[in-house]
């Protein structure tokens, strides 16, 4: 059954933001605010990441812009607000900021806590640095990037770490087939929660041993129907801001639920309101993987207001974002 009285936006105001990362680069965005007819607002966060999305910021914007009359004449509901969204066909980056912050004043959530995985990155020592600070903070799961190391770097890395952590490797596509079966060869198939992206061809995925994550090969490389073909597939990684917030996830869960496969949600760098939301969207669809949202720990500045905590890799996300 329908609202009795539909949402209606009255107005949209865009907030352009510069965050330092510690690795020493910037984050660009837009906050998005949207205001309903007795003044209610909400936020959303509009952060393609460069490189890697479909899309620029500049063409989000652009899009956005010129959807606006159609945004503003449209009657939102909590049970017809993803089809809206559809048929609007808006970019990925550009649904997940307008969704969140609909979401936000259709259905609310109530205080909600997520369990999340660390994020591991950069020379050995300050993955092993890293480590130390997020086993200390409660941690048992996080995602190790190797695609920058060597191999025995990778290696001494994992051997320092696996009897510490539930490991998620991530290659990021990095490595040659050959070359990554012989690496993984020296370890029990059970030492990885799961290895993401083995491989610098996405059609070889089917030899991997180890259980496997499909991440940046799906869906520009790799179909549904050719990773139902991979025998140790175990996760299906989806990006909210890259892959059209939780509009986008709800086939893949799908899927995922009728093959067995994990949806593990995984952020972008956005800023904390935006990994706010990649939590809540985890919680929303009731996904039990733990949330890679480590990339918090690399903000320089957090601009949630009251902001985010972590406490034993549980993330407790207020009842409503704001920013301050």
């Amino acid at each position: 059954m329908l609202q009795a009285n539909p949402l209606k936006i009255q107005k949209l105001s865009l907030h352009p933001y510069e965050i330092p990362l510690t690795t020493g680069q910037m984050r660009s965005g837009v906050f998005l605010q949207i205001f309903d007819e007795n003044g209610n607002g909400a936020w959303g966060e509009i952060a393609p990441l460069p490189k890697w999305s479909k899309e620029t910021l500049p063409e989000a914007l652009i899009q956005l812009n010129q959807k606006q009359d159609e945004i503003l004449a449209a009657n939102w509901t909590k049970e017809t607000c993803l089809q809206e969204l559809e048929r609007l066909e808006l970019l990925p980056s550009v649904t997940f900021g307008l969704e969140s912050a609909l979401l936000s004043l259709l259905d609310p959530l109530a205080e909600h806590q997520v369990s999340t995985s660390a994020l591991l990155m950069g020379s050995p020592h300050e993955i092993l640095q890293q480590a130390k600070q997020r086993l200390q903070e409660g941690f048992i799961s996080a995602k190790l990037k190797v695609s920058n190391l060597r191999f025995e770097e990778a290696a001494q890395v994992i051997h320092a770490l696996k009897d510490q952590l539930r490991l998620r490797i991530d290659v990021n596509r990095a490595w040659n087939t050959e070359d990554s079966l012989r690496f993984f060869a020296q370890f029990p198939l059970d030492t990885f929660d799961y290895v993401e992206e083995p491989f610098s061809n996405p059609h070889d995925l089917a030899q991997f041993l180890h259980p496997l994550a499909v991440d940046e090969s799906y869906p520009h490389d790799l179909s549904l129907e050719e990773m139902e073909s991979f025998p140790t597939l175990k996760a299906l990684i989806y990006k909210p801001t890259m892959q059209g917030g939780m509009l986008g996830c709800m086939h893949l869960k799908q899927w995922a639920e009728k093959r067995g496969v994990e949806i593990v949600l995984s952020s972008s760098f956005e800023s904390d309101l935006g990994l706010g939301y990649v939590a809540s969207v985890a919680h929303r669809l009731s996904l039990p993987a733990p949330v890679g949202i480590g990339t918090f720990h690399y903000l320089e500045k957090h601009l949630c207001s009251p902001p985010l905590q972590f406490s034993n890799a549980v993330i407790t996300i207020p009842s409503q974002l704001n920013l301050r």
